[in-house]
């Protein structure tokens, strides 16, 4: 195995080897040597330690990716179990012809307070409503034959 393939601890023990082999001894040089490689040793042990931990959060994270799709597809048979009633197929905003249970609304912003809401046609004929966050009386001047004109 070459030395860029091995671990960081094995190239640690490596190198130590090697200054074992040197043979270093009491100069201030070779302490020098000597302090750098027990610095490399604990901060391989710590790097090694702190790999084990990642990996077992990577494992944490699998695991919970795998629940976080498994509530995912639950949701969507929930989804399909309560968008399949008849009431909600037969409002279809894709549906053109639409169905007259379900009218035309029109979204409507207050001017006192920013409440954005819809209302329907019917509604906006009558000329009022009030707003459902604020209660301000919004009244609209709605005349039939303006919707042809344009």
């Amino acid at each position: 195995m070459d030395f860029e393939e091995k671990t960081i601890t094995e190239k640690t023990s490596f190198v130590k080897g090697l200054a074992e082999g040197l043979g270093l001894g009491d100069s201030a040089q070779d302490k020098l040597i000597k302090a750098l490689i027990d610095l490399v040793d604990d901060m391989a042990v710590e790097i090694a330690d702190l790999q084990e931990e990642l990996d077992g959060l990577y494992d944490e994270i699998d695991e919970l990716e795998e629940q976080v799709d498994a509530v995912d597809e639950d949701l969507a048979d929930v989804e399909d179990f309560i968008w399949d009633d008849e009431e909600f197929d037969e409002w279809d905003d894709d549906d053109e012809e639409g169905d007259d249970d379900y009218e035309d609304c029109f979204d409507i912003t207050c001017p006192s307070c920013g409440e954005e809401f819809s209302v329907d046609e019917e509604t906006l004929i009558d000329g009022s409503v009030n707003c459902p966050k604020c209660n301000e009386l919004l009244t609209f001047d709605f005349d039939e034959d303006d919707e042809s004109e344009e």
